[in-house]
């Protein structure tokens, strides 16, 4: 029905409905590995599927290191006991810290570490029982969290000489690089990065004679600038389910695997509109409007407004009728996952073939 994706018995659906496509997973899983080739050097990020499935899945395929952004993620994602789980945002008040202790005490056989930027967060962490240690988030030019090059002398001496914390080793996410679609500009960017890294183990030879630790570095807009760096290893994100702003870079050979199924519920041929079923409830809602998502086989038609149930399809010559079943590419696959309970797993058939339950979505207590 639609172009490179098959859906039998479409009308059973009640639209709006988040679908992931088995095929296109596994076409993603197995392009990583192939660009990697060594399933060690990978440390990915759990926010996009949110999904012990998912999860369970990666870890067969010997992906047993990841990240997450949250605790509530990193308490779901314990149940499946991988070897690391790394919180990739910092601890700031001592409510979260207590929580991640409860984590590290009910789901002993996974390490659990977490990124720093200051001693503020090294103190919270301080006293912790069982945290396997910490890493240094290096600001390389997204200036959202972490340490510049510049800045993190005391950091790194408090680390070393006054905490009862490990450095497990160095977290950069050059997250900037986000949408620049010249991926020889990103090229530039992840060699500064690359610099700033390389600097900050030399102060850490210079001052501890320590180089027993990890570096982890990139996103899905850069982790692929750094694969000949051997010592490195690559943290990409949004590349299991992909979307359209990701499918800019048009080097890396990810498929879109989550969408979200609507429907056609109205139209002005006066405006030359047509109002669909995908509202901000229902599908990435932090891009500019006309990112939010692309339909496919209609590449002319634009969101141009949108409220919780209704999203506005400025039409540009695409047909589109009352009743009409679309599918959209989400612009920013991570928001989708939280807004369902569960996606429907769709298989190389077209068919039904599951779910998979979005069970990071909601806290626990």
């Amino acid at each position: 029905m639609f172009t490179n994706y098959k859906i039998n018995d479409i009308e059973n659906f009640e639209t709006p409905e988040h679908l992931i496509f088995e095929s296109k997973v596994n076409h993603n899983i197995s392009t990583l590995i192939s660009m990697v080739q060594d399933v060690n050097r990978l440390v990915p990020h759990a926010k996009t599927h949110k999904s012990k499935e998912m999860l369970n899945h990666l870890i067969d395929k010997g992906i047993t290191r990841h990240k997450t952004s949250t605790i509530n993620e990193l308490e779901i994602l314990g149940e499946c006991e991988p070897q690391e789980l790394i919180l990739s945002y910092p601890i700031a008040s001592k409510t979260k810290a207590q929580r991640l202790q409860k984590v590290i005490k009910k789901f002993p056989k996974t390490n659990y570490s977490s990124i720093v930027s200051s001693i503020y967060h090294v103190d919270l962490l301080n006293d912790l029982e069982g945290i396997h240690g910490v890493y240094i988030d290096l600001d390389t030019g997204m200036h959202r969290t972490g340490v510049s090059i510049n800045e993190l002398d005391d950091l790194l001496d408090f680390i070393m000489s006054k905490s009862n914390l490990d450095l497990r080793g160095i977290h950069a996410y050059d997250g900037h690089m986000h949408a620049v679609k010249n991926d020889n500009e990103r090229s530039s960017l992840a060699a500064e990065t690359l610099k700033d890294i390389r600097k900050l183990q030399e102060k850490i030879y210079s001052a501890y004679k320590f180089e027993t630790y990890d570096i982890i570095v990139g996103g899905s807009w850069s982790f692929h600038f750094y694969l000949d760096q051997k010592d490195i290893k690559l943290s990409p994100g949004t590349w299991i389910y992909w979307d359209a702003t990701n499918a800019e870079q048009k080097e890396l050979n990810f498929q879109i695997a989550g969408v979200v199924l609507g429907q056609v519920v109205d139209n002005n041929e006066h405006e030359g509109t047509a109002t669909i079923d995908i509202g901000a409830k229902a599908i990435s809602c932090d891009p500019p409007t006309e990112k939010r998502l692309k339909l496919i086989d209609k590449p002319n038609a634009i969101l141009v407004h949108q409220n919780e149930e209704h999203g506005v399809i400025k039409l540009n010559g695409e047909i589109l009728n009352i009743g009409d079943y679309v599918l959209a590419e989400p612009g920013h696959a991570c928001t989708v996952t939280p807004k369902y309970p569960h996606a429907i797993k769709i298989d190389a058939n077209g068919d039904i073939s599951g779910k998979i339950n979005s069970d990071a979505r909601d806290r626990k207590i």
